[in-house]
């Protein structure tokens, strides 16, 4: 781990690179903090690329740094899937926002877009996976976008996962080691166990 050209810590060798920029400064007092938490909360609503970088304290590097835990904010694509417009997103990708950033509270990009209540919710998902997304990628009870799609019983979802290459034989590596087939059996959601199981057979039969 060093410090950063631009003021803040890097993590190498794993699997994320943290950047926490101190440029921005917090005010103390309770009000003055909740203009500044509404001025960067409005920008990422208003899909506001310019004001939001400088709500943020102007750092070059913003939309890929992770933003004041003191205002109760993590990495801006993550707060964007849930408050921004879809083309904001799409916006922060083209940036250099790293749709594999690394979340500590097991919602990483696909798995956080999944978890919201959006109309728009699939096509963030296939905004993030063009702009790089891992189909794979591991959060909450170490589950895959496949296992999060089963447990919300969205066979949308599961169709777009498998479509565009999520692997069905992934296990859980904590607590049952189940696929995302068998929670789909073991919850009765047939839809999304057929599209599972002949996503599954497909695999066999190619050899994978």
């Amino acid at each position: 781990m060093r410090l950063s050209g631009s003021g803040g810590w890097e993590q190498y060798g794993g699997q994320f690179n943290l950047r926490i920029v101190a440029m921005l400064e917090i005010p103390e007092d309770r009000c003055e903090r909740h203009r500044l938490f509404k001025a960067i909360d409005d920008a990422f609503k208003a899909g506001d690329f310019e004001g939001l970088g400088v709500a943020l304290g102007g750092s070059p590097g913003w939309f890929d740094e992770q933003m004041p835990f003191e205002l109760g904010l993590g990495h801006p694509l993550e707060y964007a899937i849930y408050w921004s417009p879809a083309a904001f997103i799409s916006i922060l990708l083209d940036a250099g926002s790293d749709p594999n950033y690394h979340h500590h509270g097991g919602f990483p990009a696909i798995i956080a877009a999944l978890s919201t209540d959006r109309g728009d919710r699939l096509e963030i998902i296939r905004i993030l996976i063009d702009g790089g997304a891992d189909l794979n990628m591991r959060g909450v009870n170490d589950w895959t976008p496949l296992h999060y799609a089963v447990a919300i019983r969205s066979v949308d979802a599961i169709r777009l996962l498998l479509a565009a290459g999520a692997d069905p034989s992934l296990e859980t590596r904590i607590d049952d080691y189940t696929t995302a087939l068998e929670d789909a059996d073991n919850a009765g959601f047939e839809a999304g166990a057929s599209l599972l199981r002949d996503a599954m057979t497909r695999r066999g039969s190619n050899g994978r």
